[in-house]
């Protein structure tokens, strides 16, 4: 067998000019670190190689900074050509070059990206789905172009007996950075120790149906043949080059805010987990409202930010063991880590690939979604992928919202210095945000409330001081929170006036006050028995 074990400044000579490189990773996550860094440094000191497509799926850098860390690695000038992507939120020195248009930039739906390689390892040449219909990447609209210099066309509008199709298809990798836990001679890996496999499989599988050389990064290196056979996700016969880390600490981590714990790898269940309890603001006025949606049962996805607060809600209302909570990362059931181990779950029942999680999504397997409410249009667009020019991406939030039965945005009314007090069940606007989010149209559209509309999905926008519903004549207003006044307080920061229900009615008082809600008891009425997750 050749031996297959070499430095990272050795495996990333095997890169060249105008190759395509695609990675793993989410966040830093299963990121290659250590192989980044030595093609980072290999670039500083010659000049090589130069105009590489990078291919990834969800920002592999650290959580909302300027570290020298993942992908922020790679922003050179010359380094990178072009990148496609499903998510650039915490890459900031990429994308600043990209705001600058200093690098070609096309956003695509998070799971497409896992599904594009997965055709590719099947020798196909694209996708064919319906996410990202009426969307920004449709190519009626801007075709997942991110700024003036991408002129390429990746996505094509295709009909397929009788129905409307989106056909993505990209340069093919040929270069492969991914990351495992363990390497044995053969170059078989384990994931042991990660909290969620990434894209790591299916873009070897990618790169080798391609001709293309694999890297896999690991922590731990042992004689071949002592592996347990269930135990291996990625066969030798897909890697080319084993790295073993010389600093897991640093360039190793299982996420951005943790260095290394079992439990979030699925090892064993932590006793009494739960989410801290929420002070009494705008934020758990939310989550509680738009957890009044749940059903026992629901197979759910929580997306970054506000959403988040609905699990710590659960876990108050003493309601959380009735939902099964998802992460397009992979994990099913459990406890979703927030802030900057976002994506990684402690205490799931199982861990699936990338790329098979979003066929659940794709296939409506999810019953309800809460994601984030930023600039909403009057027709019930929502924009999260691009503001005032600055690119953040998509991620999961297309593939998420089109499928599922039933969304709920969930943000503040207005932002930007917004204060507001809670007291005897009332709300009082003591300050108002300086940006209005509800706008006669949105920047760019991630979520088309058009297509949803056809869909026949229910889709509300819950805020501190109203909740809406998305009718076919646009927003609907249909539930006021005690205290405000509809004109002073909420048309008057719209750039519409939206439709009002004839049968509007006041927000629950106990959603603003400090004492437990009932939602338990709330969602256990919709169901006959207990879900007893």
């Amino acid at each position: 067998m050749k031996n297959k074990r070499c430095t990272a400044q050795e495996a990333v000579q095997l890169i060249q000019d105008n190759d395509t490189v695609t990675i793993s990773g989410f966040i830093r996550a299963m990121v290659a670190e250590e192989v980044i860094n030595a093609l980072e440094t290999r670039f500083m000191e010659t000049g090589s190689p130069r105009d590489l497509t990078l291919i990834h799926g969800a920002a592999a850098s650290d959580f909302g900074n300027d570290k020298l860390c993942g992908l922020n690695n790679l922003a050179h000038d010359g380094l990178l050509k072009r990148t496609i992507s499903g998510y650039y939120g915490h890459g900031n020195r990429l994308k600043r070059m990209i705001n600058e248009n200093r690098l070609e930039s096309y956003n695509f739906p998070l799971g497409v990206v896992t599904h594009l390689l997965r055709q590719y390892a099947q020798g196909n040449q694209g996708e064919l789905t319906k996410i990202g219909l009426k969307t920004y990447v449709d190519p009626r609209r801007e075709g997942g172009r991110m700024n003036a210099v991408s002129q390429e066309t990746y996505v094509k509008l295709m009909e397929f007996e009788g129905a409307e199709y989106l056909y993505y298809s990209t340069p093919k990798p040929n270069v492969a950075m991914i990351r495992g836990t363990t390497a044995d001679e053969f170059g078989n890996i384990t994931f042991e120790d990660e909290a969620l496999y990434s894209l790591a499989k299916v873009a070897a599988m990618a790169t080798k149906q391609n001709g293309g050389t694999v890297i896999c990064q690991v922590k731990n290196y042992v004689k071949g043949g002592c592996m347990d056979a269930q135990s291996v996700c990625i066969p030798g016969i897909f890697v080319d080059k084993i790295v073993v880390c010389s600093d897991p600490e640093r360039l190793h981590r299982q996420t951005a805010g943790i260095f290394q714990n079992p439990a979030n790898a699925g090892h064993y269940k932590v006793a009494g987990l739960s989410a801290p309890i929420l002070q009494l603001d705008a934020r758990k006025v939310i989550a509680r409202r738009a957890a009044m949606e749940l059903t026992p049962g629901d197979v759910v996805n929580l997306g970054i930010g506000m959403p988040e607060c609905i699990s710590a809600v659960a876990d108050e209302e003493q309601f959380a063991d009735q939902l099964v909570l998802t992460v397009e990362t992979g994990a099913i059931a459990g406890v979703p880590l927030p802030g900057a181990s976002f994506g990684a779950t402690a205490n799931t029942w199982a861990l699936v690939h990338e790329d098979r999680q979003f066929d659940l999504y794709d296939g409506g397997g999810l019953d309800i979604a809460f994601l984030g409410l930023a600039e909403t249009g009057q027709n019930g667009d929502v924009n999260v992928s691009k503001f005032n020019g600055q690119i953040m991406g998509c991620g999961g939030f297309i593939d998420i919202t089109q499928p599922t039965k039933t969304v709920v945005f969930c943000g503040t009314f207005t932002a930007g210095g917004l204060e507001e007090s809670l007291d005897g069940g009332r709300l009082t606007i003591l300050k108002e945000g300086c940006s209005i989010k509800f706008k006669n149209s949105v920047e760019q559209v991630t979520f088309s409330g058009e297509y949803a509309v056809e869909r026949g999905q229910k889709v509300l926008y819950v805020t501190e001081r109203g909740v809406f519903r998305l009718t076919a004549d646009g927003l609907e207003l249909f539930e006021i929170a005690p205290g405000v006044d509809i004109n002073r307080d909420i048309f008057a920061y719209m750039e519409f006036t939206p439709k009002v229900s004839e049968h509007l009615k006041l927000m629950d008082e106990r959603l603003f006050s400090p004492e437990l809600v009932g939602i338990r008891e709330m969602v256990l009425a919709k169901g006959e028995e207990p879900c007893c997750v």
